[in-house]
């Protein structure tokens, strides 16, 4: 049975001791036999979180240096004092300095990747590489595991990745090339309710038949909503009734996940997301 929740949440501010300044609180409350997904609207890269039930975190990329103040707001926004291991999804979005300083706020126990790409990875702290390549599982925690449906380091490549909980599956693609293309449209994916779906160039999309192939209820961009998006992807969404939800539109978005559905949750973009322009980073 297919149960969706959009809610549109507004935040409460509190004083950050940490930062000095007004910081919008979010609590998902993630209790037992749930976990959650978090997707930042940082202002480069695709950056995300992933909240155990146990309370551990995962960060999925991490955004440059420069922009960490910008990645420190939205994990206080959410109460995040731990981080797990991060989870690194394509070259472009490893950034050694950054993971440096990560490793040294948080103490991170591992770092995830693709088997291609560990080696663009310098180990620079105390951290454990776990390098992982097509159809292996790694497991999160005692509930949850990362599948692989396809790794691979060449231009437009990635780790493509699914985590199924109970019911629920969520796909994570990084990669947008004809290969990749190829190789998901073998595996079965029939079962995803949700896809991160990458975007490399405004002049590429997801073709309709991976997108017909997976049938997703619910798509995330990291895009903004000033930026086009292609025309025949969208046109293409629309036709599959899909729920579309931007980062650059809609902030900060949070999708809860329980034995019986999942919730996506959005926050107020006025209150809720990080303003450059009013020193808040």
């Amino acid at each position: 049975m297919r149960v969706i929740f959009s809610v549109m949440l507004t935040f409460f501010l509190v004083i950050s001791n940490a930062y000095g300044m007004k910081v919008p609180q979010v609590d998902l409350h993630v209790s037992h036999e749930e976990y959650a997904i978090s997707f930042l609207p940082v202002l480069k890269g695709e950056v995300a979180v992933l909240h155990l039930a146990s309370g551990k975190n995962y960060l999925i990329n991490t955004g440059p240096l420069q922009e960490s103040k910008q990645l420190y707001y939205y994990l206080n926004q959410m109460h995040i004092d731990n981080i797990k291991g991060i989870i690194l999804t394509e070259k472009r979005e490893v950034h050694e300095d950054m993971i440096t300083e990560l490793d040294k706020k948080y103490s991170i126990k591992e770092i995830i990747t693709g088997r291609s790409l560990a080696e663009a990875i310098q180990k620079k702290g105390s951290f454990t590489i776990h390098t992982i390549t097509e159809d292996q599982s790694y497991p999160l925690s005692k509930e949850l595991a990362l599948n692989v449906m396809h790794e691979d380091n060449d231009k437009g490549e990635g780790l493509d990745f699914s985590i199924t909980f109970f019911h629920h599956r969520f796909l994570w693609l990084s990669s947008q090339s004809l290969h990749s293309e190829k190789v998901l449209l073998t595996k079965p994916l029939k079962n995803v309710n949700i896809v991160k779906i990458p975007l490399h160039s405004k002049s590429e999309s997801m073709s309709h038949s991976l997108l017909k192939h997976i049938d997703p209820q619910t798509a995330l961009l990291y895009r903004s909503k000033e930026r086009l998006l292609n025309g025949e992807m969208l046109e293409a969404i629309n036709e599959a009734w899909i729920d579309l939800y931007l980062t650059g539109q809609h902030g900060l978005i949070a999708i809860k996940f329980n034995k019986r559905n999942y919730e996506v949750l959005t926050f107020d973009q006025e209150d809720g997301v990080f303003k450059e322009e009013d020193g808040t980073h």
